[in-house]
């Protein structure tokens, strides 16, 4: 198979329908993104969400894992309480790496008012790069996820600057190449990129002014990001492309290796469907947060991407940019 997350129609096939054990009263969200079961605690039903995610890498490692684990549970409207994660290392893994590891993962989680937990860790023979296996958990209620109720018309607002996490990545381990075109500044800024990228707020604001359904992109950038969004939310799709926010560090970094940003990875911006996109935006950007109407949805199976006169159709989701670095 092609490297990065399995295709969809694999996905459904070979693991969604292989899967016979859910249970009546747990259930997924629409982008498959998290789940949530039921506990009893005073006579109040409360919502435990989850999820799961792999990060591979040292490059950023802990921020990806943590960021990405609050926005999973925000975009499914949970509150962050803890993140249990798994360690895999090659052998020549030395200790101060995973000292150095664990101690930043723990400063963000205390950050965003989560519990870091350690369930394993290891070196392995066979492993090649560092692999963390990170399960976040909090608290939410059930309908704070209502992709049913979308229709076709409503606003698609992009929350947050798309491919900023690629380029984070790409600056750090490129930065020798980059400075043959671009001064050392703007490398530095460039690679400080993802400093910020939990979203946990922007979710917040979205929701309380009318978002019906938020999903966060990642891997495959905010193509794929928008190729998910219409699945779950079983619409059509039109969006300009101009309308989405991304920093110019992005684009010269995605120039120099001639990739293409807009399937760049995107960790740290949101997607969200709503009723009034305009007065989403005006409160996101009030808060300090980059945001744009990017476009609507449709009730027809196209998902359509127009930059000025030109229209394309949007692909299924394909292996992510940053593969191509590798």
């Amino acid at each position: 198979m092609k490297p990065g997350k399995v295709k969809e129609s694999i996905w459904k096939r070979s693991v969604l329908r292989q899967i016979h054990t859910e249970s009546a009263d747990s259930f997924l969200t629409p982008d498959n993104n998290a789940g949530a079961f039921p506990v009893e605690k005073n006579g109040d039903k409360l919502w435990i969400s989850s999820g799961i995610m792999t990060i591979q890498g040292w490059t950023l490692c802990a921020k990806r894992a943590v960021y990405g684990a609050v926005n999973a549970l925000a975009a499914a409207g949970a509150e962050p309480r803890s993140m249990e994660i798994s360690i895999l290392m090659p052998e020549e893994t030395e200790e101060r790496q995973l000292k150095e590891l664990v101690r930043e993962m723990d400063i963000l989680c205390e950050k965003q008012d989560m519990c870091l937990r350690v369930g394993y860790a290891a070196a392995m023979p066979h492993i090649e790069d560092l692999i963390v296996s990170v399960y976040p958990m909090g608290l939410r209620r059930k309908e704070a996820m209502n992709a049913e109720a979308v229709s076709p018309d409503m606003a698609v607002v992009v929350a947050g600057s798309i491919g900023r996490e690629g380029a984070a990545m790409i600056a750090r381990e490129r930065e020798k190449e980059l400075l043959g075109r671009y001064p050392s500044f703007f490398i530095k800024e460039a690679a400080a990129l993802f400093e910020d990228g939990a979203m946990k707020n922007a979710a917040d604001i979205l929701r309380q002014n009318g978002a019906l359904f938020i999903h966060h992109p990642g891997e495959g950038g905010i193509f794929a990001g928008f190729w998910e969004l219409a699945v779950a939310c079983k619409a059509g799709l039109d969006i300009d492309l101009k309308r989405i926010p991304i920093r110019q560090h992005t684009i010269e970094v995605c120039e120099y290796f001639n990739l293409n940003p807009y399937m760049l990875r995107s960790e740290g911006c949101l997607l969200a469907v709503c009723e009034d996109g305009t007065g989403a935006v005006a409160r996101l950007e009030e808060a300090g947060f980059r945001a744009a109407v990017a476009g609507h949805l449709t009730d027809s199976n196209d998902r359509i991407i127009r930059y000025d006169d030109e229209i394309r159709f949007l692909e299924p989701p394909k292996p992510d940019e940053y593969y191509k670095m590798q």
